[in-house]
C-alpha cells in the first residue's frame, strides 16, 4: 500500500459504537499518517466527528436508515468515485456487507460475522462475551496492516460554554437514561445515591430528550436541602452536551453512548451495570473509572448480548440490588485520588 492511500470505515450503528471508533482513527492517526480516512456512520452520529481534533479524518458519509435502499443506493455511487486502497466494514450485517463490495475498493476487510464475509479479501473473527474491548475488535480489522496496538477513542470539543452558573470540573454529570429499560440503574438509586453525597456538590442531570422524564423524577425528589441540582437533560445539541461532559469532574452513566462519550473525552467516569457485563467490552475507558455492578452473582444475568425492554424474570435485580453506597464509595475514591 502507498504512503498516501485512502480508506474507508464503515460503521452505521449506534451512537456510542460510532464514538468507539474513533480509535481506530487514532491508530491511523499514528502509524500511518499520511493516510486519508473517510467514515460511513448512520444520521445523526456524523455531527459528533466534527469533534475528532485531527485532520486524518477528510471526509464523513451518512447512511440514512428511515430511506433504507435509496440511501444505501446512493451512497453506492458516491463512494464508488473514491477509489479507496481499503474498506473496513464494522457493520456485521449483510446491507454494509454489500455495499462494501460495491464501491470499488482494492481490498474489503470485515468481521467473519458478516454473512457476506465469504466475498470479503480479509476475514477477522469477532470474538465476543470474553472480555476483549470492542475497540479491541475493532482494531482487528486493521491488525494485518497496522500491527495490533489499539488506541482509546478520541473528541475534543471547543468553543462551547457552559451552561451560566456551571463551573468546570467542579460538577458531577448523572446521566440515568439508556435506549433499553434494563440497563437502566431504577430512579429510585440515583435518588439514593444523590442523598448520600454532600449537599455542596454541584449535580447536572444530562440525557437525550426523551429521557427528559427520568431526569424530571430525580430533580422533583432531590430538591431542597440547598442542593446545587441542575436539570440539563434535552436543552443541548449532541457537541454541546459532549463539552458538558468534557468538562465536569466526574460522570456517573449507565452502560450507554454517555459512557462511550466520556471515555473519548477522558472524563473520569463511573459506569452502571445492570443487565449487561463488562465482559461484552463496553465498559468504561477513561484513564480514571469504575465499574459497579449487582455484587451477588445472578444466574439470570446477563439476560441477552443487549439490553431489554423489560426484566424477563419481573425482579429486575440486577438493578435493583446495586448499592448506592457503592457509587459513594466510587466518588471518595476519586476525590482522594485528587487529593481531595
Amino acid at each position: 500500500m502507498s504512503s498516501q492511500s485512502k480508506v474507508l470505515i464503515i460503521q452505521t450503528a449506534f451512537l456510542g459504537d460510532a464514538v468507539l471508533s474513533t480509535s481506530m482513527l487514532e491508530k491511523i492517526r499514528l502509524e500511518s499518517p499520511n493516510t486519508q480516512v473517510h467514515m460511513l456512520v448512520r444520521k445523526g452520529n456524523e455531527g459528533i466527528l466534527r469533534a475528532y481534533p485531527y485532520p486524518t479524518l477528510q471526509q464523513v458519509f451518512v447512511y440514512d436508515k428511515s430511506k433504507k435502499w435509496a440511501s444505501w443506493w446512493k451512497l453506492r455511487k458516491q463512494l464508488a468515485q473514491e477509489s479507496y486502497d481499503q474498506v473496513f466494514v464494522v457493520q456485521r450485517f449483510f446491507g454494509m456487507g454489500l455495499l462494501s463490495l460495491c464501491v470499488g475498493a482494492k481490498k474489503v476487510v470485515g468481521f467473519a460475522k458478516n454473512p457476506l464475509a465469504w466475498l470479503f479479501d480479509e476475514r477477522v473473527d469477532h470474538d465476543f462475551g470474553n472480555g476483549l474491548h470492542e475497540t479491541e475488535r475493532n482494531t482487528g480489522l486493521l491488525a494485518s496492516w497496522l500491527g495490533k496496538t489499539t488506541y482509546p477513542p478520541s473528541l475534543h470539543v471547543e468553543n462551547y460554554s457552559l451552561p451560566e452558573g456551571l463551573e468546570s470540573k467542579k460538577y458531577l454529570c448523572i446521566s440515568p437514561g439508556s435506549v433499553w429499560e434494563t440497563k437502566r440503574l431504577p430512579i429510585s438509586k440515583w435518588i439514593e445515591f444523590i442523598r448520600l453525597l454532600p449537599v455542596d456538590q454541584p449535580i447536572v442531570l444530562m440525557g437525550s430528550t426523551n429521557e427528559r422524564d427520568l431526569s424530571d423524577q430525580i430533580e422533583s425528589a432531590c430538591q431542597g436541602q440547598e442542593r446545587i441540582i441542575r436539570n440539563e437533560t434535552g436543552k443541548h445539541q449532541l457537541l454541546g452536551s459532549t463539552y458538558i461532559y468534557q468538562q465536569s469532574l466526574l460522570a456517573f452513566v449507565n452502560d450507554s453512548g454517555p459512557m462511550h462519550l466520556c471515555s473519548a473525552v477522558n472524563t473520569p467516569t463511573v459506569a452502571l451495570f445492570c443487565s449487561t457485563i463488562p465482559a461484552f467490552g463496553f465498559g468504561p475507558l477513561s484513564t480514571w473509572n469504575r465499574v459497579i455492578e449487582v455484587r451477588e452473582k445472578l444466574a439470570c444475568r446477563p439476560c441477552g448480548d443487549h439490553g431489554k425492554k423489560n426484566c424477563p424474570l419481573g425482579h429486575f435485580a440486577c438493578g435493583n440490588q446495586i448499592d448506592a453506597k457503592d457509587m459513594l464509595n466510587a466518588y471518595s475514591d476519586y476525590l482522594a485520588s485528587r487529593g481531595e
